[in-house]
């Protein structure tokens, strides 16, 4: 068994880190679940929830997922018996973070992979420093992360806080991912239909 190379465990490091600890409050699940329900304003049943989500889980673990939701008001349950459905109570700013944030770990994934991107951000930045002047402030945040450490840039890209959802806003990111990557991570995700 060959071992592999320090720098490319190191990689796997920081992903986890980085990645899982700012992904962590929703499982894949509950993320799928919410997904599906804001993609669907007048709700899903159990069963339509359980048919959708990918890998398939067993129905306790659906009710289980669905009264955690409940509770911390994320979902709300409409109808009683087989009529009952689920609806997600999160706005479409909430959908669209949700959509963003993703993208932006996948974004994180292959900067650690081909860390010569950090370049194309640094060009491209540049290029939204003259076109959007309105938006210097966090630009010029982008550009301080952009020079400091790659665990900086990975921070930004998965936490989960105001600054962070702000700064995804004017991201100098764009384009990183080919269409075909960002439908198969948001599909994955249970973000799109």
């Amino acid at each position: 068994m060959a071992l592999r190379p320090l720098r490319e465990m190191h990689t796997e490091i920081l992903v986890c880190i980085y990645l899982f600890n700012y992904y962590s409050h929703m499982d894949q699940i509950e993320r799928q679940i919410i997904g599906l329900l804001a993609l669907r304003p007048d709700g899903l049943s159990a069963r339509e929830l359980r048919a959708e989500c990918k890998p398939g889980i067993s129905q306790p673990t659906l009710w289980r997922r669905l009264e955690s939701l409940r509770a911390r008001g994320k979902v709300s349950q409409i109808g009683r018996g087989r009529s009952t459905r689920y609806v997600a109570l999160s706005s479409g700013h909430e959908i669209a973070d949700l959509r963003s944030r993703a993208l932006h770990i996948e974004v994180g994934k292959k900067l650690l992979r081909q860390p010569k991107l950090v370049e194309k951000a640094r060009s491209k930045l540049g290029e939204m420093k003259l076109a959007l002047p309105y938006a210097k402030s966090y630009l010029d945040q982008w550009e301080s992360l952009l020079d400091g450490p790659i665990e900086g840039v990975l921070q930004v890209l998965g936490a989960e806080d105001e600054r962070a959802k702000a700064l995804r806003h004017t991201s100098p990111f764009a384009g990183l991912l080919s269409e075909r990557e960002r439908l198969k991570k948001l599909r994955q995700q249970g973000l799109l239909r």
